[in-house]
């Protein structure tokens, strides 16, 4: 999902400031137990929030229980990777004057404000990991998460050589709520999935291994066509259907 910052901003519900003029997206983030949330605003806002989910699939080549191997390939579920997101920070510490004046002027330097960003990125002494962080932009929450990615550049430089200008590209990753991390869970009861014969496999280990209770052999045999539960052959591909409530 890309969202894009020109389009998106008076969509946002709240997003517009008095006057008409959009509020900048902020970071909030952890400084240490039982202590308030800081915050880091965003000097101009991205022009472009991009979004995106991965899910792991493996490849298993199906076996008949007569021993040929099956022309189609199975897919088999593994894991839905967090959520991630990238968004380019644009800093400039030198064309801009307080009351929103543009024009060159000697500046300060612009690390005073990525560095904020930066240590982001770093473990915090209190928590023993780095912040979890909380992207808002207006009344819109982007995404929660934890920075994961960092490149700086510095685009533009005083006589001195103090940095002025600045562009961070941001890679954060969402933290694991439980109810994703009950998605990524392979082993529940509530969800259809593969499963690849091994040796010494019998209908009642699986149902062990997949449900909790060898007894529940009976709907993987049905499931899978299975007439006789010990002729389990190694290779073979079972269904392993979901328990019905």
């Amino acid at each position: 999902m890309t969202v894009s910052g020109a389009e998106a901003g008076p969509r946002f519900p709240g997003a517009g400031a008095s006057g008409g003029q959009l509020q900048k997206l902020t970071i909030f983030y952890e400084r240490g137990r039982n202590r308030p949330y800081g915050s880091v605003e965003a000097l101009f806002n991205p022009s472009e929030i991009s979004i995106t989910r991965s899910a792991f699939w493996e490849q298993q080549q199906a076996v008949a229980q007569g021993g040929l191997v099956s022309a189609a390939v199975e897919q088999e579920f593994r894991s839905v990777a967090a959520d991630t997101i990238a968004l380019d920070l644009f800093f400039d510490t030198y064309e801009r004057r307080p009351g929103g004046i543009i024009g060159p002027r000697p500046a300060g330097d612009v690390r005073s404000h990525t560095d904020r960003i930066a240590v982001l990125g770093s473990v915090n002494a209190e928590l023993h990991r780095p912040p979890v962080c909380r992207l808002r932009w207006g009344a819109f929450d982007i995404f929660t998460g934890v920075l994961t990615g960092l490149s700086q550049r510095y685009t533009l430089f005083l006589p001195d050589g103090t940095p002025v200008r600045a562009t961070l590209t941001c890679e954060f990753a969402q933290v694991t709520s439980a109810a994703h991390a009950r998605a990524r869970e392979l082993h529940s009861s509530d969800v259809v999935k593969t499963r690849l014969v091994k040796r010494h496999d019998t209908l009642q280990s699986l149902a062990a291994d997949e449900y909790g209770d060898p007894a529940l052999w009976r709907p993987i045999a049905l499931a899978n066509g299975i007439v006789n539960p010990r002729g389990l052959r190694p290779g073979t591909m079972l269904t392993i259907p979901r328990l019905r409530p």
